[in-house]
């Protein structure tokens, strides 16, 4: 399973005071935030572990076919790049830009494709062109939905297959990451 998460750093700081009292402790860990506080880039940091843990959602919620429900405190980073929940862990890679954090979260050792955008470009037809390369079918056949959980599906020809799948966006920023 994967998951993937970005966050638009521009963005993050005029929509979030995230120094405010109370809001890094329904977020963090205790060890999360006496890393973040010693990291040397603080609010960096909070955004890694923050993109971390809804990376890890996406991919926790689809591997069990979850309804939406998310306590960001359940999902523990450590600052190896695991993210832990209940007994399940995921492994998070990580891409620090000036402009963003961007994370993925899988469950093992996956083949992906990912990309970011600036939001102009459009990160579902470029999903889809992926897709249609990879599996060298006709782009027209490809389509998406989302289940009743809000898990993003593939369909080709009308039929749905199992391609974990993964969209994001913030602010100026889109990406996909998809294992085929």
């Amino acid at each position: 399973m994967i998951g993937n998460d970005i966050v638009d750093l521009q963005l993050a700081k005029t929509q979030s005071n995230w120094q405010r009292r109370g809001w890094l402790q329904k977020i963090c860990t205790k060890q999360e935030q006496q890393y973040i506080f010693t990291s040397g880039k603080a609010e960096v940091q909070l955004w890694q572990f923050w993109s971390m843990k809804e990376a890890a959602y996406k991919a926790h919620q689809r591997r069990f076919n979850l309804s939406r429900r998310y306590n960001p405190k359940n999902f523990q980073c450590t600052p190896k790049g695991e993210v832990y929940v209940d007994d399940y862990s995921y492994k998070t890679f990580t891409e620090i830009q000036n402009e963003y954090v961007y994370s993925i979260a899988m469950t093992s050792n996956e083949d992906y494709h990912s990309s970011v955008y600036d939001k102009t470009m459009n990160a579902c037809s470029k999903l889809k062109e992926t897709i249609s390369e990879k599996l060298n079918i006709d782009s027209s056949l490809i389509h998406f939905t989302k289940n009743s959980n809000g898990i993003p599906l593939v369909h080709i020809d009308q039929k749905v297959i199992q391609l974990p799948l993964s969209l994001t966006h913030h602010g100026t920023y889109s990406a996909f990451v998809v294992s085929i």
